[in-house]
């Protein structure tokens, strides 16, 4: 009966996300519901009509005028649990508590890398569900699929996976067949950025991808064994590993580079402000393949700097694209900002800390780090605090003494 199918439907996307008892009966104009599951002709339409009136967990309500048709039909509050039973579905409240159940289990558990980011997460996942609502790309509406995502994320997070570790070899040690990372890798990076709280690609975690994309702002000129390729698009562009392998070299007549942490916010404001084109903006998280090649391909003496946020993790970015270019990165803007509602550093920030204090390339950045050991917090850490830039040029905002 497709009429009934049509009316399931229309009457879960009513209904679906409620989560408290319904009041009011469910009301569906007859011969637009018939239209909308495609019953068109007077035969199939009759059929239809007959087949509603041998249900009788529906009532059929003629038009006042014209009482030989019928203008509406209406699903009673006393049949929704039989129309649930005939398409194996559930009401909003048990789709919400089957939901915070399977959050409630994984918080159970403990991470062995990461034992206070994963209760964080769970935390918020379960406040936000019992709205509900939905935190990216967890929705409490499809309680299996949540209970799969963290079961993938809590996999992923707990391997310290060597740097380039190809993506299909790690699919493979953890179980899977070997495309099943590529195939849900879109899901599990919005997973990680809920986790780590700022974008995540999978490849800051060393497992290497084959689709990553460079997001840039300024000159560049892509030198090709049989041509030469001038892009100077304004504002944010995007350019393939496939693209970048098949340069010979990239040339750009912008002064410097400077590396984005966030491109979302920073990096589109910096890139509308930078008005003369002086400076080659990439946005870049944890540096992937694809802004590896980007470094490998420009000019060495090319000053390169980098703006990232300040807690440890961001000083992490700028440890890996100091290792990654070969070359000096510069930090800037970057300077350690106390503040009084800071979240407190997890076991793991103590760890990055520790690690980035022993590492030679980072022995210029002791002061900031060492600071924010001390206050046992992530401080003013979002590059987003800044706000806009407030000037049209590099440096874009007033550089203090520390930067």
């Amino acid at each position: 009966m497709k009429w009934l199918v049509q009316l399931h439907q229309d009457w879960m996307a009513a209904r679906k996300r409620r989560v408290t008892a319904s009041v009011q009966p469910f009301r569906r104009d007859w011969e637009q519901l018939l239209e909308d599951a495609g019953i068109k002709s007077a035969e199939d339409q009759q059929t239809a009509l007959r087949e509603a009136q041998q249900l009788a967990k529906f009532q059929l309500i003629p038009r006042k005028r014209n009482p030989r048709f019928i203008d509406k039909i209406v699903v009673p509050l006393e049949s929704e649990a039989w129309l649930h039973e005939q398409f194996g579905t559930q009401p909003g409240a048990a789709a919400q508590q089957e939901a915070l159940e399977v959050v409630r289990a994984w918080s159970a558990k403990i991470h062995p890398l990461m034992p206070e980011s994963w209760s964080e997460l769970c935390h918020r996942l379960e406040s936000a569900f019992d709205i509900p609502r939905v935190l990216e790309p967890f929705r409490w509406l499809e309680s299996a699929r949540v209970n799969e995502l963290l079961a993938l994320l809590f996999q992923v997070t707990s391997n310290e996976w060597p740097p380039g570790t190809l993506i299909r070899d790690a699919s493979q040690h953890l179980g899977y067949h070997s495309k099943h990372l590529e195939e849900q890798q879109s899901f599990l990076e919005r997973a990680l950025e809920a986790l780590f709280g700022r974008e995540t690609p999978l490849e800051a975690v060393g497992i290497q991808t084959s689709n990553s994309t460079l997001h840039y702002c300024g000159p560049l000129v892509l030198h090709f064994e049989d041509q030469v390729k001038p892009l100077d698009l304004r504002y944010e562009s995007t350019l393939s590993v496939a693209e970048l392998e098949q340069t010979t070299h990239i040339t750009t007549t912008a002064q410097r580079l400077l590396t984005v942490e966030n491109r979302k916010t920073t990096f589109l404001q910096l890139a509308r402000a930078d008005e003369h084109r002086s400076t080659l903006i990439v946005a870049t998280s944890f540096p992937t393949q694809v802004v590896k090649l980007m470094l490998q391909k420009l000019p060495p003496d090319l000053p390169h700097y980098h703006f990232g946020d300040t807690d440890p993790s961001g000083w992490d970015i700028l440890r890996r694209l100091r290792e990654m270019a070969g070359t000096s990165v510069q930090p800037i803007h970057m300077a350690w900002r106390p503040s009084s509602s800071s979240p407190p550093l997890t076991q793991r920030d103590h760890q990055i800390i520790d690690r980035l204090l022993a590492n030679p390339h980072m022995v210029d950045c002791h002061a900031p780090l060492q600071a924010m050991r001390d206050s046992s917090t992530k401080g003013d850490f979002e590059q987003e605090s800044l706000g806009r830039p407030a000037l049209a040029e590099w440096p874009f905002y007033q550089c203090s003494e520390s930067d």
